[in-house]
């Protein structure tokens, strides 16, 4: 690849910033661009000038039935977060509207929640995320899943075994090319593990 250009759709409530700085510290010879989940955020991927599409959680998810014959880097990707699908998410859909309702009525208070739930530190202040966004991302979230097609090739993906968010063994039944790595909803961690395996794919 001549280009080595990634172009990410960062995680709910987890800033774009932040997984730019990570990721240009994990692949420090790629050129990355981070968006955060929103209605535009296929639409923008689509546009971009990159040779691979980068997801992380909810924006992993979100490019797993995306029709493009680009190669995929996603980290803790989830085919339907809902543990009632069977797709390989862990959260009972209850979960989810509970915490569409606390974000409706408190969103700091929710996406403390929730970074509290993933282990995450919360994202500096002046790193804001748009409430709209959330609140499409969760309703999205409970929207009925589809098993997706098959990844392109050179795609990776890289989900931790202990992760809160994740059912791995019903994930791995629909993501065979699964890599599962000894970590939690660690985006660190993840970033360091396909580092590590796109430097073994040379």
């Amino acid at each position: 690849m001549t280009d080595r250009g990634i172009f990410w759709i960062s995680g709910w409530s987890v800033p774009a910033g932040l997984l730019k700085e990570a990721a240009e510290r994990a692949l420090p010879s790629w050129r990355h661009q981070v968006i955060n989940p929103g209605p535009n955020a296929l639409a923008s991927a689509k546009a971009a000038d990159a040779t691979v599409l980068g997801g992380f959680s909810f924006g992993a998810s979100l490019l797993l039935n995306m029709d493009d014959p680009r190669p995929r880097l996603l980290l803790a990707p989830f085919v339907d977060l809902k543990s009632e699908s069977g797709l390989g998410g862990a959260m009972a859909t209850t979960r989810i509207r509970q915490q569409l309702r606390q974000l409706k009525r408190d969103p700091t208070a929710a996406v403390a929640a929730f970074h509290q739930l993933i282990g995450m530190n919360p994202p500096p202040l002046d790193w804001p995320l748009d409430t709209a966004d959330l609140v499409w991302g969760l309703e999205k979230m409970l929207e009925p899943g589809k098993t997706p097609p098959p990844l392109p090739p050179d795609s990776l993906a890289v989900a931790g075994r202990n992760d809160p968010l994740l059912d791995i063994a019903a994930l791995q039944m629909v993501l065979p090319s699964l890599h599962v790595i000894e970590a939690a909803h660690d985006l660190e961690g993840l970033l360091a593990a396909a580092a590590a395996l796109k430097q073994d794919a040379r």
